[in-house]
């Protein structure tokens, strides 16, 4: 139910309520009010008709009292019996016509009161019987009967008048409550359609509401707020385009001096693998030993091999990379590593995640980044958990470790080229790591709690946009 409607049935209510209330009362007070003239004229027209038959009453001249009573009844048409006892208390003279009730006495005796008043509940309807005493000391009395008829017309005559003021009342009221509730609401769905607009980040807008009351406070408060949360959103797109602008100065430097460093390791490298290759067949060598190094060169001359056709901008070779195949691969190069650092690998259903649109190279240097991090967090060993989870849209792998964490100070850097707190670390591998999964539509971040460990999450897309 909408407020408009609310306050239309409150205000109505109300007035009908208030309007009942008030003809009640009058109603009580009216009849209360006619009753008692009503009271008034019996008793007057009692105590002059007992003075008029007194005489008659002691000469015990019925025919006298008679005839005065029927002048009274003949004047006064409300009036609906007289009757008067004797000195003894029987029946003197009456206006029945089929002669007095035998119970007459007894419908309001007086028992020495000089006046009292009973009200009879008879066939023809409510009738005040007003008692009077003729003669003290005696049995004599006075009895008249006064109907309600004229109380009965006028109520039937206010009730023609009360029921369309009612009606008139409620009109007015809904009348009014129309206009009352426009008032109200009419600001309200201002407000309404403001906030929506809000909701849709459509900041600077403004409410138009022209009273001075506690609404146009209000809008002035919503103005103000729309305001300041147009100013707040300018200010961090600013910001947010600041920061991917320095990000983006970053990269272009890292894959300059990258590339320069790829370039003057390569022949190095190249150098070293043809000698060990010469030193398998040396006796001061072991050809186990020789195997182990010629392995790992091979497996720098890959990763370096990747990360020169990384910086230059070469061509992405996406494919549909399995990650459960992708994360064994990486998790059998980095064997050694884990084995000699004493870590135990738990893989937490990275076997139901789908299958992801990427290059599988690149995407196998960023894991291995991440691990062997891992592996470096705890050098006394510990345990490493790989888990997966997927959505509609994404596909995240978590790497967890153990270890003492990240420190607060440093978090903020550590995706920066060549930031690293590693004696031997060239501060380039979170960074590639975190430009490649940007360039597959992902994203890479952490978090780390002192003392407790780190989690880094890999978010990539189902779907690549190579557009």
């Amino acid at each position: 139910m909408r407020v408009r409607t609310k306050i239309t049935w409150l205000t109505i209510t109300v007035a009908v309520t208030v309007v009942f209330f008030v003809i009640i009362a009058i109603r009580g007070f009216f009849i209360d009010a006619f009753r008692g003239e009503l009271e008034k004229r019996a008793i007057s027209i009692a105590g002059n008709l007992s003075d008029r038959i007194a005489n008659h009453i002691l000469l015990k001249d019925s025919f006298q009292i008679s005839e005065a009573f029927g002048e009274v009844l003949a004047k006064e048409t409300d009036v609906e019996y007289i009757f008067a006892t004797d000195q003894e208390g029987g029946i003197a003279a009456h206006t029945f016509d089929n002669g007095a009730p035998p119970d007459i006495l007894t419908w309001n005796p007086l028992h020495d009161k000089t006046l009292n008043i009973q009200l009879l509940d008879t066939e023809k309807g409510y009738v005040r019987d007003i008692g009077v005493i003729i003669f003290k000391g005696t049995k004599s009395q006075l009895h008249l009967g006064i109907r309600e008829d004229s109380l009965i017309q006028t109520l039937t005559r206010a009730r023609y008048i009360t029921y369309p003021s009612i009606f008139l009342v409620v009109f007015l009221g809904i009348i009014a409550s129309f206009i009352f509730s426009r008032l109200i609401t009419e600001p309200l769905n201002k407000f309404v359609e403001f906030t929506k607009a809000l909701g849709r980040g459509e900041f600077g807008k403004r409410v138009e509401v022209a009273s001075k009351d506690e609404l146009g406070y209000l809008a002035h408060n919503f103005n103000t707020l729309s305001m300041q949360l147009k100013s707040t959103k300018e200010k961090m797109e600013e910001a947010y385009a600041y920061t991917h602008l320095l990000q983006a100065e970053k990269l272009s430097s890292i894959g300059q001096i990258s590339a320069g460093l790829a370039h003057d390791l390569k022949n190095p490298m190249t150098t070293l693998k043809m000698l060990f290759q010469a030193f398998k067949e040396q006796p001061d060598m072991t050809r186990e030993d020789a195997e182990v190094i010629s392995s790992e060169i091979e497996k720098i001359d890959r990763i370096l091999n990747n990360f020169m056709g990384f910086v230059k901008q070469k061509g992405f070779q996406f494919s549909d990379v399995d990650l459960n195949a992708l994360i064994d691969r990486v998790l059998s190069l980095a064997t050694f590593d884990i084995e000699n650092s004493g870590i135990t690998v738990h893989k937490d259903m990275i076997n139901a995640l789908p299958a992801v649109k990427a290059d599988r190279a690149l995407l196998e240097q960023v894991f291995l980044n991440l691990i062997i991090n891992a592996v470096h967090a705890m050098p006394d060993g510990g345990e490493m958990r790989i888990s997966g989870k997927s959505d509609d849209r994404f596909v995240e792998v978590m790497i967890w470790d153990k270890g003492c964490g990240i420190p607060p100070d440093i978090r903020s850097r550590i995706f920066e080229p060549f930031f690293t707190t590693k004696e031997a670390g060239t501060g380039l591998g979170l960074s590639i790591a975190y430009n490649i999964i940007k360039s597959h539509g992902g994203n890479l971040f952490f978090n780390s709690n002192k003392g407790a460990g780190t989690v880094f999450t890999v978010r990539l897309p189902k779907e690549v946009d190579n557009g």
